[in-house]
């Protein structure tokens, strides 16, 4: 390119020459005038606090309006800037809802505190009772006393006594009906009476009625001269023939007084009276003396299988 640039005449190479000088002038001055003039910034902030200062001198000379919209007013009660006034009026405590008592002053909580008392129960028996309530401020609670009426309870009544005539009642062939004729017997206790019945096979005497768990002694006392029990009402237990299992369903005896029963049955083949049950260390006398109406020695045919 060099050898080119020689083959022009004098005049061209100097144009040449200073076209590429005015080129690398311009490209300098555009990369270095940025940055040797800094242009003016305009000065915002002043400009807008000078905007302020003029809007507000403008509100200065506007008349004051004393208008208040309805949106204000409801704004101001929303948020608790006017209290209402407490509206004192004759109540019962006992009965006035929760909106009753906020119209007399107390607060929310308070009135919660009320109502809930009553759901559990409670009762403000005197006006100085309604003092006691949680968070009730004595001060208020003499402004609040003179309007405080409290209803009179109604006296419940007595319910009546049922009456009882004398009833006479055989303990082995009456029914439950028949036994709540009787003083001091209820369902449940005639429904008791009667199982012990069916367990036992009978009643041999009215005074068995004391075995069954927590009778009144006091009960059966009052109740002794109009009880009986016919002693051929009873289902005694058929000794020669019944089973372990049905000999120790009886109330007087257990399984191993049952076992020891049927085991001598077995060595002698039969059984014929009770006095030979006193050769077992299994009974008492008093064990005995109870069995004695429930037990039938009668004999009966019963081939004992020896092994």
């Amino acid at each position: 390119m060099f050898k080119q640039f020689l083959y022009f005449s004098r005049g061209q190479q100097v144009g040449i020459l200073l076209l590429l000088v005015l080129i690398v002038v311009v490209i300098s001055i555009n990369l270095l005038l940025p940055k040797l003039v800094t242009p003016p910034v305009p000065d915002n902030d002043s400009l807008f606090r000078a905007q302020v200062a003029a809007f507000e001198k403008s509100l200065e000379n506007l008349p004051r309006s004393t208008y208040e919209s309805p949106f204000e007013k409801q704004s101001y009660k929303s948020f608790g800037s006017e209290k209402p006034q407490a509206e004192l009026f004759p109540f019962d405590p006992n009965t006035l809802d929760s909106a009753g008592f906020v119209r007399l002053g107390l607060k929310p909580y308070v009135a919660k505190n009320i109502v809930n008392y009553r759901l559990k129960g409670g009762k403000f028996k005197t006006a100085d009772d309604f003092a006691k309530v949680y968070g009730m401020k004595p001060d208020y609670f003499e402004v609040l006393k003179p309007y405080i009426q409290i209803a009179p309870t109604a006296t419940p009544e007595t319910p009546k006594k049922k009456s009882y005539e004398p009833v006479y009642v055989d303990l082995n062939r009456c029914d439950t009906t028949e036994l709540k004729n009787l003083r001091g017997i209820g369902s449940g206790r005639a429904k008791q009476i009667i199982s012990y019945r069916k367990r036992l096979g009978g009643f041999a005497s009215p005074a068995q009625l004391l075995e069954l768990p927590n009778f009144p002694e006091n009960v059966y006392t009052e109740l002794q001269p109009y009880l009986s029990a016919t002693a051929d009402s009873i289902k005694p237990i058929l000794v020669n023939k019944a089973t372990v299992e049905k000999l120790k369903s009886h109330p007087y005896i257990n399984f191993y007084q049952a076992k020891a029963i049927y085991e001598l049955r077995r060595a002698k083949e039969g059984l014929h009276s009770l006095d030979e049950l006193k050769a077992l260390p299994e009974f008492t006398p008093d064990d005995l003396r109870k069995l004695a109406p429930y037990l039938d020695f009668r004999e009966i045919k019963y081939t004992y299988k020896r092994r």
